[in-house]
């Protein structure tokens, strides 16, 4: 065993001593903190497996939470704009649950984007090696499924069976290094200070719904509008975060997203008015709804955000020509004491 291996085996040991102690979060900080410096794999995998056992090892008291807020988006048409420097959770709440979302200018910067860009490429380039015959231990940190993750990986992007393209969409966890990247991110910018001060309670984050993704442009297309309560259910607390790292939607080149800026607190009926499949809600209810509540497709430059929740409408927005593929991180995060387990939560 040569130094580099020694310290990489007594790292993991000091690690599994204070998670054998129920100590979840002082070991992922403590491997983080090594991974900082040493960028190892089974570092990056063994966080996550750590964070999705953490949490079910902890109790998670319900905590009482209403729907107030300052209103301070009152005269804004469609969803609210504010720029990173300004985001607090009373912005946060007064977006979500006042207008139905809350675009935020230029939370992630210039350098960070590019990053998470390439660590996206890399994460679905490794998968379709690995589907042609690659070797996987190639490929630890690119796209390797930390042990405690269970339940079928996000299938965007397949030619089918276990064959894929350079596009499509990834499980954050599939892909440690990435995931990691992205926990430094949220760290970066005041995120679970944010969400425990919004929720009145620490936030976890969802390993199926923590997802890198490459869309290709598909002109004239339309895609499902959805509501992701319907999928998870109305008993819980969410937010969702939605990182663009590319310049799209309205007047751009790339596929973006339509939206409605509805804050009404409700699930819309699925397969009616048109709908083309039993779990997407039909253009003529978002039609109805339309002449009530603003329909738009953003404008996001690299680096932009939105949040919204479960109740939000929205769907893929495909323009007539666009030429480029459009990046993102999506992430949603629950309120620990309603994680829904399906969800696989994790600590955050």
């Amino acid at each position: 065993m040569n130094g580099t291996d020694s310290r990489i085996e007594h790292v993991l040991q000091t690690a599994a001593q204070l998670a054998a102690e129920h100590e979840f979060r002082a070991a992922i900080e403590y491997l983080a903190r090594e991974n900082r410096q040493a960028g190892q794999a089974v570092f990056e995998r063994q966080m996550l497996n750590y964070a999705i056992e953490g949490f079910a090892a902890a109790s998670h008291g319900e905590i009482s939470w209403g729907l107030e807020h300052d209103n301070r988006f009152a005269d804004a048409q469609g969803l609210p704009e504010i720029e990173a420097a300004n985001l607090d959770a009373q912005a946060l709440r007064s977006g979500i649950l006042g207008k139905g979302g809350l675009i935020v200018r230029g939370l992630m910067d210039a350098e960070r984007v590019a990053a998470t860009r390439t660590l996206i490429d890399q994460a679905l380039k490794a998968r379709k090696a690995i589907s042609e015959g690659g070797d996987p231990d190639h490929y630890q940190r690119q796209f390797a499924r930390p042990e405690m993750v269970s339940g079928g990986p996000v299938q965007f992007g397949t030619l089918g069976g276990n064959q894929y393209t350079n596009s499509g969409s990834v499980w954050a966890v599939d892909s440690p290094q990435a995931a990691f990247a992205m926990q430094e991110f949220y760290r970066s910018v005041g995120l679970p200070e944010l969400l425990q001060a919004y929720f009145g309670e620490p936030a976890s984050l969802s390993v199926r719904k923590w997802v890198l993704r490459c869309v290709p442009p598909n002109n004239g297309a339309e895609s499902g509008w959805h509501q992701d309560g319907q999928f998870m259910g109305e008993d819980i607390r969410t937010v969702n975060l939605w990182v663009s790292l590319t310049d799209c939607g309205e007047g751009a080149e790339a596929p973006g997203i339509d939206i409605l800026a509805d804050n009404n607190r409700e699930i819309y009926p699925t397969g009616t008015h048109g709908a083309p499949f039993d779990w997407t809600v039909g253009q003529g209810v978002v039609d109805e709804l339309a002449e009530h509540c603003a329909v738009e497709r953003p404008h996001f430059r690299p680096g932009d955000a939105v949040f919204f929740d479960h109740y939000n409408l929205h769907r893929t927005g495909f323009g007539t020509a666009d030429v480029n593929h459009r990046y993102a991180v999506e992430s949603w995060f629950f309120a620990n004491s309603l994680a829904p387990a399906k969800q696989q939560p994790l600590l955050f």
